[in-house]
């Protein structure tokens, strides 16, 4: 190695290494600012993650994509989610544990004085006080050296003019004895200063052994507190190490292995059947077929049921279903009825409005049951659905079939034969409740009355209408008579769910559609379901699947599942997985 004037052992170059106690605490900052700033950047590609998957959650929500195909695309957010969860997981880590672990060793090991660190001050005196004898001997040394070289300079330069002088035969004597007495003396003060200059050189190196010794005391010193500082730093990178490998984060190989699972479902053949099963050539289709005239359901007297309407405490008869229709249901669909409201609105103001209940009238046998229909849609279904099992005690029979506990004999839950019925001032009543009114009821109100009648009471009917402006409402609006397809399944059901009028779907009585969660919850069937409308989808017992809208307020929730398809089900047919 070959000494430079850079040298440690150069007096003041010791600071250098009083430095770099400084450098480690600047050190120990700028390790802090660097995974500051890395949790950031994970934190914003968790944040964009996120965004990005709510946007094409929103597409997928609403556009064309479907079937196991749409879910193969949730399965590519459900990636990016899962990713992005890891990654906040990150951004926390690396703040909560390497940011703060960093700003703790710094506290514990930088003292800070008036001007300096504590042990920057610690070392800098040391290694003046070791120095400071050597420096001194130093010093005396240079000085020797200067003045035996200045010494011989002029001894040179006197024998020089001594040698010209003695070739010389102009100069006097004198003047050539003078030089050599001259020369004489420079060459005794130089062997002086070179036994001075000499003698300094070996007291300093007789004092180097000490010099040395203290030296390497206090930069030894200073070598261990930066070997601890490099040691927690190389401790600080493994930390980060292991909150930035998500590689053995069991999560994240999982992830990719459910995303690759995802895709391998991806069935072509499935989708497109699905898709002609609900929009193509496989689909049902009502064709048009002989209908047989039933008597059954016939017109009744106006003037008749007017008589009544206009009774104080009379009762408007709004629905009329018949024993026998209906099957022991098992599922909301089968407890559905035939009520129907007047299309036509009373007017506010009149005195005759009147209160409208629904009644059972017997059926005669020869003519099949009439398939009770929900609105396909939940934004149209009508208030006269049965009501599942769980909802609220006002509109549901006490007595209706509950699931029996696991480890029985297992049935799905039957809803009670009850119609949801709606008087004329919005609140709810139970067919099988009292009412507290005088039901006055005539015979002629009965549908199985004469046809004679009719013809007279319907001349009479237009002159009362003419003199009065009361708008009729429930029975009051003419019933007209069934046609050919009443009574032809689907066919009745597809013209009017009721014979007796137009449905009110405007009806401010309506269900409404129960908000979106905002977090899907896995659910798991209890009993087997098979769809009977197309908005709602089929499952088995056991199976699992995502609930997305509360149950609303006639018993039905909004699901998904695996393969994407959301349709509607009866919340009571299953149950939360961690409630099980």
């Amino acid at each position: 190695m070959t000494a430079t004037s850079d040298s440690f052992w150069e007096i003041g170059k010791y600071s250098r290494t009083v430095k770099r106690c400084d450098n480690g605490y600047k050190l120990c900052d700028n390790l802090r600012q660097l995974i500051e700033q890395r949790a950031e950047i994970e934190k914003g590609y968790s944040k964009n993650l996120l965004g990005w998957t709510k946007k094409w959650n929103d597409f997928l929500d609403k556009g064309p994509e479907y079937g196991t195909t749409q879910a193969m695309w949730r399965g590519l957010l459900e990636e990016a989610n899962s990713t992005a969860e890891l990654h906040t997981v990150v951004a926390e880590n690396l703040m909560q544990k390497v940011y703060q672990g960093i700003k703790s060793w710094q506290k514990e090991n930088y003292h800070k004085s008036m001007m300096h660190y504590k042990e920057t001050k610690e070392f800098d005196d040391g290694f003046k006080k070791a120095q400071k004898p050597w420096e001194k001997k130093y010093t005396k040394v240079m000085s020797n050296r200067k003045d035996y070289h200045n010494a011989c300079k002029a001894e040179k330069s006197t024998a020089n003019q001594v040698n010209n002088m003695r070739s010389d035969d102009s100069v006097a004597l004198d003047t050539k004895k003078k030089m050599e007495e001259r020369l004489s003396k420079c060459q005794q003060e130089v062997a002086g200063l070179k036994d001075k200059y000499e003698a300094s050189l070996n007291d300093i190196n007789n004092y180097n052994a000490k010099y040395i010794e203290d030296m390497t005391e206090i930069f030894q010193k200073s070598q261990e507190f930066e070997k601890k500082r490099i040691e927690f730093f190389k401790s600080t990178f493994y930390d980060l190490h292991q909150c930035l490998d998500l590689s053995v984060d069991p999560r994240f190989p999982q992830i990719y292995t459910d995303l690759h699972n995802v895709i391998g479902k991806t069935n072509s053949d499935q989708d497109l059947r699905w898709w002609s099963n609900n929009n193509g050539s496989d689909m049902a289709m009502n064709w048009p077929q002989f209908e047989e005239y039933s008597p059954d359901l016939q017109s009744i007297s106006k003037k008749e049921r007017k008589s009544q309407l206009h009774s104080n405490d009379g009762i408007t008869i709004t629905s009329i279903r018949h024993k026998g229709d209906f099957p022991a249901p098992a599922s909301p669909h089968t407890g559905d009825t035939l009520n129907r409201q007047s299309s036509n609105k009373t007017n506010d103001s009149d005195n005759g409005r009147k209160n409208s209940i629904g009644i059972i009238l017997p059926r005669n046998p020869s003519v099949g049951p009439l398939k009770p229909q929900r609105s396909p849609s939940l934004h149209k279904q009508s208030e006269n659905r049965t009501i599942p099992e769980g909802a609220p005690s006002s509109s549901v029979d006490k007595n209706e079939t509950r699931p029996i506990p696991e480890g029985q004999n297992r049935s799905p839950p039957t809803p009670a034969k009850r119609t949801l019925i709606r008087n004329q001032s919005g609140s709810s009543i139970q067919s099988g409740s009292s009412i507290q009114q005088k039901v006055e009821y005539d015979e002629s109100l009965n549908p199985f009355g004469d046809d004679d009648e009719d013809e007279n009471d319907k001349v009479d009917d237009e002159k009362n209408n003419q003199r009065s402006s009361y708008q009729p409402t429930g029975y009051e609006q003419e019933l007209e008579e069934p046609s050919e397809q009443a009574y032809n399944g689907r066919t009745y059901q597809e013209q009017d769910s009721n014979p007796f009028g137009n449905e009110d779907t405007g009806s401010e009585d309506s269900p409404k559609e129960s908000p979106r969660l905002a977090d899907p919850v896995l659910v798991r069937a209890v009993f087997d379901y098979e769809a009977v409308e197309q908005d709602e989808f089929s499952f088995k017992c056991g199976e699992e699947f995502y609930k997305l809208s509360e149950e609303d307020e006639l018993g039905w929730c909004k699901g998904r599942k695996v393969d994407g398809e959301e349709k509607l089900y009866p919340a009571n047919y299953v149950k939360p997985v961690s409630e099980l």
